[in-house]
């Protein structure tokens, strides 16, 4: 599995315009939405659940990070979304400080195996050298795209 197996690039949103984390939540699965045409889920029941999930544990990983994630009934597939905050998002952080990278993952529950390797490959590809440093200075969906296939490339060596 690769980043932009589930990460299409009309699922990347260079710049987030929300300062909260719902906010930023909200944008992402949007934008999963839209780019992930043969799903019809329900934008906020998918943004209450993932809200609900942080409650139990937050998904801000550390390093500027996030991964919100969950496994969901009415998501039909796997479905990613990638979104950059040049200002920074308050997620509660592991670390305490504040997320600029916002990875999404919704799975149905029935793909749990699917749902893992993703995390996996976003986790791999965090402690790629220089992986996050190069996200933060992308300015476009294009170059982001670009950053996840070089990641994979190095991977696949």
């Amino acid at each position: 599995m690769k980043l932009t197996d589930f990460i299409l690039r009309k699922a990347i949103v260079p710049s987030l315009k929300a300062k909260d984390k719902r906010g930023s939540i909200l944008e992402l699965v949007q934008a999963a939405r839209k780019a992930n045409e043969g799903e019809k889920f329900i934008v906020v029941d998918i943004v209450d659940a993932i809200v609900a999930r942080e409650k139990i544990g937050t998904t801000g990983v550390g390093g500027g990070v996030g991964i919100p994630h969950a496994k969901l009934d009415g998501v039909r597939g796997l479905v990613g979304a990638f979104g950059r905050s040049e200002g920074g998002i308050e997620f509660s952080a592991v670390d305490g400080e504040q997320v600029h990278l916002l990875f999404l993952i919704l799975s149905p529950p029935n793909r749990a195996e699917e749902y893992q390797a993703a995390l996996q490959k976003i986790i791999q590809a965090l402690k790629r050298p220089n992986f996050v440093k190069f996200l933060r200075s992308a300015k476009t969906a294009k170059a982001i795209d670009e950053i996840f296939r070089e990641v994979e490339e190095v991977a696949s060596v």
